[in-house]
């Protein structure tokens, strides 16, 4: 079944330890995109996949692709200990491209999932509210003598809504009065939580997914930041590959930053466990692209994980790094 791609699928996806397909459709194709599945059934089978998972995740794209065929980039994950998986991934552009590896190749959705965090926007006005999260819609009309309670009713949904949709971004328009009456009405852990976007009186779904993208970019801004002038100064980072893996071994690290493209020739070791990370060999772990290694790790202990465009000036050693929860000298010991 394919469905919209969450933080907890991507979870589900990089848990197993034995390889995973991973296939990427892209978008816009200048060949039918059953010449170009040959071609990635092709690549699985070099890579050591079988006969069945091959035909098993051909046929999972065949049928999202017949059901959607405008939509933009599919993606697929399938293998033994992994049910077959299709994400759309509208926006995402991305070349064909088919791994059988392990861990299962998530960064470039997870980089396009970080563009697009959870969201609420509200339209708040002296008459009515409109709020919507995710497929979820609420109305609300009120008599306009009676808007600020109106509002404050809105404002106790949009709270439940916010909870609902787990997401911490706010998208509001409205008149500032109304605006600000709303925001006064929120609990004050929402206030507290939630990063808020107004964007005047006129919201629109161009505008909605604008704010969204650059609230996002501004988190990401925010990290790298963090980063460079607390984390440095007062050694609570790491960066480079060898102490970046020897943080998330010790489980120290509260959030892993990594570049995207990734180094396709860099590599590191993992276990079934998911601190069971190290950069050279060990005949209890298999071996993964670095980036791929480092996200699974991430993802299966709860440390955030924070993609950058690679080679940025701000950009940890060797596009991988992360901020500790204690410092250096402690992560080493």
């Amino acid at each position: 079944m394919s469905h919209r791609l969450a933080l907890r699928d991507l979870i589900d996806v990089v848990r197993p330890a034995r390889p995973v397909a991973s296939v990427y459709l892209g978008s816009s194709p200048l060949r039918s995109w059953r010449a170009r599945w040959l071609r990635l059934a092709d690549q699985l089978r070099s890579d050591g996949a079988g006969p069945e998972l091959v035909d098993t995740i051909g046929e999972v794209v065949h049928r999202a692709r017949s059901l959607h065929p405008t939509a933009d980039t599919l993606v697929a994950f399938a293998g033994e200990e992994l049910p077959p998986r299709v994400f759309h991934t509208p926006g995402l552009r991305h070349l064909d491209l088919a791994w059988f590896s392990s861990p299962a190749h998530v960064l470039p959705v997870l980089a396009w999932l970080q563009e697009r965090p959870p969201r609420v926007a509200v339209t708040a006005g002296r008459c009515s509210a409109d709020l919507v999260g995710g497929t979820e819609r609420i109305s609300l009309n009120y008599p306009e003598p009676q808007w600020p309670e109106g509002v404050r009713s809105a404002a106790a949904a949009c709270a439940e809504m916010l909870d609902r949709q787990e997401a911490r971004l706010l998208v509001v328009a409205g008149e500032d009065e109304v605006v600000g009456t709303l925001w006064e009405a929120l609990p004050a852990p929402v206030r507290r939580d939630v990063v808020v976007r107004w964007t005047g009186r006129a919201l629109t779904p161009n505008r909605i997914a604008a704010e969204t993208r650059a609230a996002a970019r501004s988190s990401v801004e925010g990290v790298l930041a963090d980063f460079n002038e607390r984390g440095r100064v007062r050694h609570l980072s790491v960066e480079g590959v060898e102490d970046t893996l020897n943080a998330i071994a010790a489980g120290r690290l509260d959030d892993l930053i990594v570049g995207y493209p990734e180094d396709v020739t860099a590599t590191a070791w993992y276990g079934p466990a998911p601190t069971d990370v190290a950069r050279g060999w060990s005949p209890s772990r298999r071996c993964g692209l670095l980036a791929d290694v480092a996200v699974r790790a991430a993802l299966l202990s709860g440390t955030r994980v924070h993609v950058i465009t690679a080679g940025v000036p701000s950009a940890p050693f060797e596009n991988i790094g992360g901020l500790c929860r204690a410092r250096l000298a402690l992560v080493r010991s």
